[in-house]
């Protein structure tokens, strides 16, 4: 029986979330005799995009280029994400994996649209009122459209908060019965979602958690009837954590009512929050009279605003660049607004978040058990760029170009064992 590897990103899953997935039925069996990493590191800011692209890449925002979730554009006229795999400055493991000759499915991983794996339906965000196909059809692997338009409905399920996750789960199970490959790469949001809707406390996640279970025991159930599960060594890891969020505050209606900022179209200083963090962006001014406006704001509101990271200490100290200037970081349980209209401080439609300095809030495990996964090893440390060399070495592949190292002590040597 040969090698295969599932690895499944649970957005926002925390290291003090395990023993809470362990009660659970059909985790217990796939984390049975697991190992682990905890404490890992994650880029700067902590968004899922960022972090997913650093996952893929082995390599930190600056390299791999994906500096927020979404690309900043000031008339935001429409909803528009970091969706393509084009838009990454270096070779992700989907394609290297696939160049290598291994059969790669990838499903709602983020920045993966037209990525060339045998079978990828990319995660994006179709907007109310429009025909998914206009954006999955041409961004989808070919082979993977007819399993994309079997289940494309479960994507207009607005009232269902876990949607994206049960379109993801129909087309991953169909994947597993129907085409068997080597490599998987899976994006499950329901505890992120509900986490940003309740806060961060676990013990508020049980519908969550019951439900991804659920769909853990149908992806189990896919291999079983497949008969490949005893080929599988599963990779399971979260992105970030979350912090619970105090207050709002509208950076941009600041910078609006002392004049740097009009409208959408005319600006001088205009934030770009990532929650917890704000990238700045300027022009026709210079990079010492926007930091004098920043002390200003940062010395009126000592309370909000932590921290001014101006472009080169963000590439030095955080390994973020982007075509911003500055960086501020909040304080406490404040995050950034970007509304121009807003109250300076006003209350939150979410409950929690992420978004902020790498060495802030909780952080993400990375767990493997399975075929070849050690048995009952526990590790700190650890770096999110270490992820992808570590499962590449499952199959004895490295990542050409990747920072990230392979993490020891969580793969055993080739040998024939099941779950």
């Amino acid at each position: 029986m040969g090698d295969r590897a599932m690895v499944i990103s649970i957005d926002s899953l925390e290291d003090s979330d395990i023993p809470y997935l362990l009660e659970k039925k059909n985790f217990a069996y796939l984390l049975k005799e697991y190992s682990s990493y905890s404490g890992l590191q994650c880029p700067y800011p902590t968004y899922t995009y960022p972090c997913h692209a650093t996952i893929l890449t082995g390599l930190w925002p600056k390299d791999h280029g994906i500096y927020h979730n979404e690309p900043f554009d000031p008339k935001r006229t429409k909803t528009r994400w970091f969706w393509w795999a084009d838009e990454l400055k270096a070779m992700n493991a989907i394609e290297a994996a696939h160049s290598k000759g291994l059969k790669v499915a990838s499903v709602t991983w983020p920045v993966t649209g037209g990525a060339k794996g045998d079978w990828v339906i990319p995660e994006i965000w179709p907007q109310k009122g429009e025909d998914p196909d206009t954006v999955f059809v041409p961004y989808s692997s070919p082979d993977a459209i007819d399993i994309y338009k079997r289940h494309k409905n479960d994507l207009l399920n607005f009232s269902n908060p876990f949607y994206p996750d049960v379109f993801a789960v129909s087309c991953t199970v169909d994947i597993i019965k129907e085409k068997k490959p080597d490599l998987f790469f899976l994006h499950l949001s329901a505890l992120d979602t509900l986490r940003h809707m309740k806060g961060t406390e676990i013990e508020k996640m049980d519908e969550a958690l019951t439900f991804l279970d659920e769909k853990i025991g149908e992806i189990l159930d896919a291999m079983k009837e497949s008969d490949t599960l005893s080929d599988y060594t599963f990779f399971v890891l979260g992105d970030h954590g979350q912090m619970n969020i105090d207050k709002e505050f509208g950076i941009n209606r600041v910078l609006k009512d002392m004049g740097y900022i009009t409208d959408n179209n005319t600006w001088r200083i205009m934030a770009h929050p990532s929650s917890f963090s704000a990238e700045i962006h300027t022009r026709d001014i210079s990079g010492e009279e926007a930091l004098k406006v920043l002390e200003t704001i940062q010395r009126e509101y000592p309370d909000t605003i932590s921290a001014i990271i101006t472009k080169e200490r963000a590439l030095k100290e955080y390994n973020l660049s982007g075509p911003f200037d500055f960086v501020l970081e909040s304080e406490g349980g404040i995050i950034f607004s970007s509304s121009l209209s807003s109250p300076i401080y006003s209350s939150s439609k979410s409950a929690s978040t992420h978004g902020y300095m790498p060495q802030r809030g909780p952080k993400p495990p990375f767990i493997v058990s399975g075929k070849r996964g050690e048995k009952n090893r526990r590790y700190v440390g650890g770096r999110l760029i270490d992820e992808v060399p570590t499962i590449l070495s499952l199959f004895s592949l490295s990542m050409e170009g990747a920072e990230g190292k392979v993490l020891e002590g969580l793969i055993t040597g080739p040998q024939d064992t099941s779950l």
